[in-house]
């Protein structure tokens, strides 16, 4: 009884699809399948290259290139995604940038991981007028290793992805159609305030941050930020930013300071304080700069606590009594006990809900409980 190969009869435009969710070794393999599959690989719009599949990185380099030299030139690359295990050859990730965006790639993905703190990146690969998104990360042992190119130059990049990577300069003045930005594991070095110049930004999303230093946003058209885990000494963003969400690591002084304290038009903010420990003693300088710092943000209209945070300050009841509440807008205020383990709600919290909704007495109350999981 003859099998129907339905998956031959499917069109090439679908097969490259499947393949493109495949590493590009196994792509060439089914070019054994019969007649139909010898040359459908070398049209493949899509290109995932891994070192996993090859002992060494040489075997890994020799393999791209001989697959490049073989591809057909006429077709135009619209993603590359090339991942190794170790330190690559300078000459042989140029090679691979060039070609990409000699066919106008538009979407790149880099990453490595290596323990190799002397891995150096081609210019090359930071320059393309085709590019419109951008991701680049080192997972080496060793944080924030690899340093950029100064400036970056994609005037069609739209969203940027970097991590695990060391910052200085000017970056982002000639991605000027940028609108996501995410700095993930960075530090930042040769700089007191470093300028993210960008003037389509619509995200931006800091995280794990190090080196205190003052970060000033000129990003006009900015509507959510996101920054957690980040020390700064201070962080000047755009004065009508409609997002925020804020979370800080274990203690309160290591709050960031929000340069522009002229926020008008803040609609959600969510607070979070980040692998705090309960044993952690409580400061009254501690509470009093979140109180400060809540005081900036006296626009918002739904904002959001996480339990640590109403904990925290209500521990401080007088503390409390010395300031009026700042949110005069408030339609929705949300305190976050879902992530307690226990389900144990401290009476306290009641004071700091008083104070958050003294000055909006018509915003709603909402209190975010744990889970409660049922026995069978």
């Amino acid at each position: 009884m003859m099998v129907e190969d339905r998956l031959s009869s499917l069109p090439d435009e679908l097969i490259h699809k499947i393949l493109s969710c495949c590493d590009i070794k196994f792509a060439v393999k089914t070019c054994l399948l019969s007649s139909r599959w010898k040359l459908v690989w070398t049209s493949l719009p899509c290109l995932n290259f891994s070192s996993r599949q090859f002992r060494t990185l040489h075997k890994f380099a020799e393999f791209v290139t001989h697959f490049l030299s073989q591809r057909n030139h006429q077709i135009q690359v619209s993603s590359v995604k090339l991942h190794f295990y170790g330190a690559a050859n300078k000459d042989f990730v140029r090679k691979i940038a060039n070609y990409a965006f000699s066919h106008n790639v538009q979407e790149l993905t880099v990453s490595s991981s290596c323990s190799n703190s002397r891995q150096v990146y081609p210019s090359c690969l930071f320059r393309s007028q085709s590019l419109k998104h951008f991701t680049f990360t080192c997972n080496y042992m060793r944080l924030c290793t690899t340093k950029t190119e100064a400036p970056l130059d994609f005037p069609s990049l739209t969203t940027l992805n970097l991590s695990y990577i060391t910052l200085s300069g000017d970056l982002f003045s000639k991605c000027v159609n940028l609108k996501n930005l995410t700095l993930e594991w960075f530090t930042i070095k040769d700089v007191e305030v470093f300028d993210i110049i960008t003037p389509r930004l619509s995200n931006l999303m800091l995280i794990h941050g190090r080196r205190s230093i003052a970060i000033n946003v000129n990003a006009p058209q900015l509507e959510n930020l996101t920054t957690s885990n980040c020390y700064f000494n201070s962080l000047n963003a755009p004065p009508g930013l409609s997002s925020l969400c804020y979370t800080f690591q274990l203690s309160p002084c290591s709050l960031v300071r929000f340069s522009n304290d002229q926020f008008h038009s803040l609609n959600k903010v969510t607070i979070c304080l980040s692998d705090y420990y309960p044993t952690m003693p409580c400061k009254e300088e501690g509470a009093r700069k979140i109180i400060n710092m809540l005081q900036q943000l006296h626009s918002a209209r739904y904002l959001t606590l996480s339990a640590d945070i109403v904990e925290y300050i209500s521990l401080f009841p007088d503390l409390l009594s010395q300031h009026p509440s700042p949110f005069s807008n408030l339609i929705c205020l949300t305190m976050d006990y879902s992530k307690q383990k226990d389900a144990v709600i401290v009476t306290k919290s009641s004071e700091a809900r008083n104070f958050f909704l003294e000055n909006s007495p018509s915003a709603t109350f909402t209190m975010l409980l744990p889970k409660v999981h049922s026995r069978r």
